[in-house]
């Protein structure tokens, strides 16, 4: 019997020491009350170039968020709906034309984009949640 109440104030101890869980991120919202998560991105709308173009291109929109929880946003770009997405362009508008810039080489084919918000703090910058994927075809 003894040991049972041994083993019981023990685990007692020990449940009652990890519930105190220190928090050391800087940009953690839940140990800094002055850290404002950026909003999710909607309304993403991805229109190709037209057929025949030289230069293929994806210019990207969305509905801006508000300038207190985003300071810019990063582009993603996937080759399928669930695949790996990439980083392919940081803005600070809401907008993006890929491919517009000489490190941007598209080809044509299908493709999927989502974007992020980010806000700018002195530690770093926090990341919203990705939007949902958006399909573009690029047509040859």
């Amino acid at each position: 019997m003894q040991r049972i109440l041994t083993l019981l104030l023990i685990l007692s101890l020990l449940f009652t020491v990890s519930c105190g869980l220190k928090r050391s991120n800087p940009l953690d919202p839940n140990g800094n009350p002055q850290i404002v998560i950026p909003e999710t991105v909607s309304n993403v709308v991805c229109s190709p170039s037209p057929a025949g173009a030289v230069n293929k291109f994806v210019s990207i929109t969305w509905s801006a968020n508000s300038i207190y929880s985003t300071d810019g946003y990063y582009v993603y770009r996937g080759l399928a709906y669930n695949s790996t997405y990439a980083i392919v362009d940081t803005v600070f508008t809401n907008s993006c034309s890929h491919g517009s810039k000489p490190w941007h080489y598209i080809t044509p084919g299908d493709y999927y984009y989502k974007i992020s918000a980010f806000k700018i703090y002195p530690e770093g910058r926090l990341e919203g949640r990705l939007s949902l994927p958006t399909f573009v075809r690029v047509p040859v």
